[in-house]
C-alpha cells in the first residue's frame, strides 16, 4: 500500500479502506446454501440439455445461475460431477460406490446393481433422468459426457476397491471398465430403449437378473482365474464332491 500526500491509504477499485476486496460489480451476488445449489443444477440441466456436453461450460452456466464459476467448483467439483448431479445419478456417486464395496467384494454385485436402480428409479428426479438419457443417445457430445462420469464415478472407485484386495493395476482397470459399460448399458437399456422385461422390472428382480454378471466382472474369472477365489463350497456331510464337468456332447 502506498500514501498519496497526506490523502491516507489509497486503495484500488477492488480494494476498500482496510485493504479487503470489494465485491465486483455487475456479478449478481447469491448467498451460499441450497439456493445456490438448485440455480446451479437448473442451470446445468437447461445448458446440458440445449448445449449438450461439449457445449456446456462451467462459466457459462455460472452466468446463468448469477454465481462464480468457483462455486459450481465448490458445490460440484468436476464437470462430470456436475452432469450427473444433473442427471440424478447422485452427486459424488464415487463416496456411495466405495462404502458399496467396502464389504466382501465377493457379493458386492448385488449391492451395486441396488445403488444404482435406486437411485435412477427415485420418482423426485426420473423425469429430468429420462430427458437426459435421451439426450445421451442423439447429443453428438454424449460419449464425452458418458466417458466422464463412468471414469470419474464408477470406473474409479471400483478399481481402487479391486486393487485394495489385489488385484494388480492393470487388471483392476479392465474389470472396472467392465463394470461401468454394464453400469451404463442397464440404465440405456432400462430407461430409454425401454427394453422389455428389464423396463417394467422390479428393482428385486433387476438385481437378480443382472447383479451376477456384475459380480463375474468383479470377481470371477476373466481368462482362466479371478485373482480372488471363491470360497470352495462346503461338501454334505458323508459324500465326495463329484469332478467337474468339462464337455457334454449333443448329437
Amino acid at each position: 500500500m502506498t500514501t498519496d500526500q497526506g490523502r491516507g491509504v489509497r486503495g484500488t477499485a477492488d480494494t476498500g479502506e482496510q485493504g479487503r476486496r470489494r465485491p465486483r460489480r455487475g456479478r449478481r451476488a447469491r448467498p451460499e446454501g441450497p439456493s445456490t445449489r438448485e440455480a446451479i443444477l437448473a442451470a446445468a440441466r437447461e445448458s446440458f440439455l440445449t448445449r449438450g456436453y461439449a457445449g456446456t461450460t462451467i462459466r457459462a452456466l455460472a452466468r446463468t445461475a448469477g454465481v462464480d464459476p468457483a462455486l459450481v467448483s465448490y458445490y460440484f467439483g468436476s464437470k462430470g460431477d456436475l452432469f450427473a448431479a444433473a442427471m440424478n445419478l447422485r452427486i459424488r456417486a464415487s463416496e456411495e460406490i466405495d462404502a458399496v464395496l467396502a464389504g466382501d467384494l465377493r457379493t458386492a454385485g448385488p449391492r451395486l446393481v441396488r445403488l444404482a436402480l435406486t437411485a435412477w428409479d427415485d420418482e423426485e428426479g426420473g423425469v429430468t433422468f429420462r430427458a437426459l438419457l435421451r439426450w445421451i443417445a442423439t447429443d453428438d457430445g454424449a460419449p464425452e459426457a458418458i466417458q466422464a462420469y463412468a471414469t470419474e464415478q464408477i470406473a474409479v472407485p471400483v478399481a481402487q476397491a479391486l486393487g485394495r484386495a489385489g488385484a494388480a493395476r492393470s487388471e483392476a482397470r479392465e474389470r472396472a471398465t467392465l463394470v461401468g459399460s454394464q453400469v451404463v448399458g442397464l440404465a440405456m437399456a432400462r430407461y430409454v430403449l425401454r427394453l422389455e422385461p428389464l423396463a417394467s422390472a422390479s428393482i428385486d428382480r433387476v438385481v437378480e437378473l443382472v447383479a451376477p454378471t456384475l459380480q463375474h466382472y468383479l470377481t470371477g474369472p476373466l481368462t482362466t482365474r479371478s485373482f480372488l477365489a471363491a470360497p470352495p463350497a462346503p461338501a454334505a456331510a458323508g459324500t465326495t464332491p463329484a469332478p467337474p464337468r468339462t464337455h457334454v456332447s449333443m448329437r
